[in-house]
């Protein structure tokens, strides 16, 4: 911690955020602002505060970057340091350096405090005992999540180009997660454990007509979830089963998995004529995983399978499982004439799964038979796409084409589905390609696009099946201090198969308003959306379809106004709004003022206000205020 501390207060005096081009004079440029955030007025449900902005109070490393170009130097061109939001639940830092034709790195790092717990999700008591049942929700996490790569690229801009890489994401903290058991669930203490970690190097071939990229590399996956607890635990069942109260008391769910695997990939693009380009790619790897499960569980339990109580039970399984996959594609882009382009692609991927588990019980201290199974998953996909792009004037250009989507699965059949041991599925969609791109004049450019699926055959209830999606773009350059841009998009799909009845819809329109000026400079977004999905299901008792439906109405609103003050200052005032009607209705705002004033020849003060409220109508115990109130200075040289 203490490196840590140390390490962020260096950058501090060697870093800033928008530095000035280095010159032979001045190889070295910072800026860095360093700040104090202070929190008034705050009410309402701290957990949802802290789900969905978790700002908290303390100084605070706002943000840095620094550049450094030395003006002789046999080591190095050019070292960036940058970096943001240190005290904050998300910081970040940068470090790039290169030297011309010799290497090029880059090192990213970010840390992520993830919090996550609504009152109202996963939490059934909440329907007989009120929102002060639970003070989170049964499903939450508190974890820390870090995130970093390194990337070395040697020879850059030479034919031969070798490159490394290794990256690792990691996630550690608790939580809560519920303890399924026969009939009940419990919710239980969680302790998340899990990494992964991708290693690559290889090397590439750039000349004027061919580009080749060769890459090996491997990834290794670890999971140590745990589940605890240790205080009597009645779960979720509101009513006894036959007469007798299920309850936990002493339990514990361990899992450890771990995987690992080896790829190899390659990309080619080739231009053997001026009107040809040929590319390809090409990818393998085979992970594998093992998997080791213990639960020990203590009380009143059901065992379903032969529907008697006992006191204890554990459960022991190990497995694994190899998943090849291959996949490829082939692009192929001719141009005969200079007004036409037609572009031919084609992807392939074919995967399986193949594995086997060993599973005992123990209930009451006697062992049960253990069971000892295989399993197998195939999967098939392809795709081919034709388009062509045709200039029917210097200001106009349409293109359209063809997407054609088929391939097909075998799996294991469900234990209660009829039918024999193993079950199909299929993939089969063809979809129209059409757009243009308009170009009236200099200042106003239009662009849209569509696509329109039909199919009659889809792996899973809610992908693509008959559909339609449009996108429209425009802007407009009305003088040299007025733009405008609009964009609008529509998504509907829908599934008529009988038992799955899927219709959704998902639609949006936003204008964004930019005003520059020499001293006032406005920025205004509006968006303006709507979501609709009815997506049946089974009831459990009656075994009827009953309907699923969701609906949102919202409206999105972003002012930003920067304003040129004598002596330098600038003072900014906006914010954001969101409001919406529907299944959840929901209100969220945030204005903001900030005010930055130079005193001196390289330090300059900061101050900043931010009011975050949140109300839902049907939840409203989730609401949440409160007044951010940040002051600091700014470091330049």
């Amino acid at each position: 911690m203490k490196k840590t501390i140390l390490f962020v207060f260096a950058a501090v005096l060697l870093n800033g955020q928008e530095p000035a081009k280095a010159s032979l004079e001045n190889p070295f440029q910072m800026q860095s602002d360093i700040g104090y955030r202070m929190l008034t007025g705050q009410h309402g449900n701290i957990n949802t505060y802290r789900s969905v902005v978790n700002l908290g109070e303390g100084p605070r490393l706002l943000q840095f970057q620094s550049t450094y170009k030395p003006p002789t130097s046999k080591v190095m061109d050019e070292l960036r340091i940058h970096g943001a939001n240190w005290g904050d639940p998300l910081n970040t830092f940068q470090l790039n350096a290169e030297k011309s034709a010799v290497y090029r790195v880059n090192f990213q790092y970010r840390n992520l405090a993830y919090f996550n717990t609504l009152p109202s999700f996963a939490s059934p008591q909440l329907g007989r005992l009120g929102p002060s049942a639970y003070a989170t929700s049964q499903s939450w996490q508190d974890t820390r999540n870090r995130f970093w790569n390194f990337d070395l690229d040697l020879r850059p801009g030479r034919r031969w180009q070798p490159f490394f890489g290794v990256a690792q994401t990691t996630s550690n903290g608790l939580g809560v997660s519920p303890l399924v058991l026969d009939e009940n669930s419990y919710p239980a203490a969680s302790r998340i454990d899990t990494g992964y970690t991708v290693f690559r190097g290889g090397m590439r071939l750039e000349t004027e007509l061919l580009h080749l990229s060769l890459e090996q590399g491997g990834a290794t996956f670890h999971d140590g979830t745990s589940l605890f607890n240790n205080t009597l635990n009645l779960g979720n069942r509101e009513n006894t089963y036959f007469g007798r109260q299920l309850s936990i008391g002493d339990s514990t769910r361990l899992y450890d998995v771990n995987g690992s695997h080896i790829y190899s990939s390659a990309d080619l693009t080739i231009s053997p004529v001026s009107w040809l380009d040929l590319s390809g790619e090409y990818y393998f790897s085979q992970p594998k995983s093992e998997v080791r499960f213990n639960e020990t569980a203590r009380g009143t339990i059901l065992w379903l399978d032969t529907l008697r109580f006992v006191n204890g039970q554990q459960s022991l399984a190990t497995g694994y499982a190899n998943q090849p996959r291959t996949s490829g594609g082939l692009t192929l882009e001719v141009r005969p004439f200079s007004r036409l382009r037609i572009i031919d692609a084609w992807q392939v991927e074919h995967m399986h799964n193949a594995g086997s588990i060993s599973f005992g019980n123990t209930l009451d201290g006697r062992a049960l038979s253990p069971v000892n199974s295989n399993d197998r998953l195939v999967l098939r996909q392809n795709e081919q796409r034709l388009q062509a792009f045709f200039d029917v004037t210097k200001r106009l250009t349409i293109f359209g084409g063809h997407r054609y989507l088929w391939g097909d699965a075998e799996v294991r059949r469900a234990n209660l589905a009829p039918g024999g041991p193993r079950e199909f599925g299929y993939l089969n969609r063809h979809s129209a390609l059409g757009g243009f791109i308009y170009r009236p004049f200099s200042k106003l450019t239009v662009n849209g696009e569509t696509e329109v699926g039909r199919g009659d055959q889809t792996f899973f209830r809610t992908s693509l099946q008959n559909f339609e999606q449009m996108r429209l773009r425009g802007r407009y350059q009305l003088s040299e201090a007025w733009q405008f841009n609009a964009r609008f998009t529509r998504v509907h799909n829908a599934n008529p198969t009988p038992g799955v009845n899927l219709n959704f819809r998902n639609q949006q329109a936003n204008l964004t308003v930019q005003w520059t000026k020499k001293i006032v400079s406005v920025m205004a977004d509006y968006t303006r959306s709507a979501i609709f999905t009815n997506l049946g299901y089974l009831d459990p008792i009656t075994y009827l379809l009953e309907p699923n439906i969701y609906r949102d109405n919202a409206h999105t609103g972003t002012l930003a106004a920067d304003i040129q003050l004598p002596k330098k200052a600038t003072f900014t005032f906006g914010g954001s709004l969101f409001r919406s009607a529907g299944s959840r209705p929901s209100r969220y705002y945030q204005p903001l003022m900030r005010l930055r004033v130079p005193v001196s020849t390289g330090m300059g003060l900061l101050a900043e206000w931010r009011n975050v409220s949140m109300g839902q109508t049907f939840y409203a115990y989730e609401a949440f205020g409160v007044q951010q109130f940040t002051i600091g200075l700014r470091i330049s040289r």
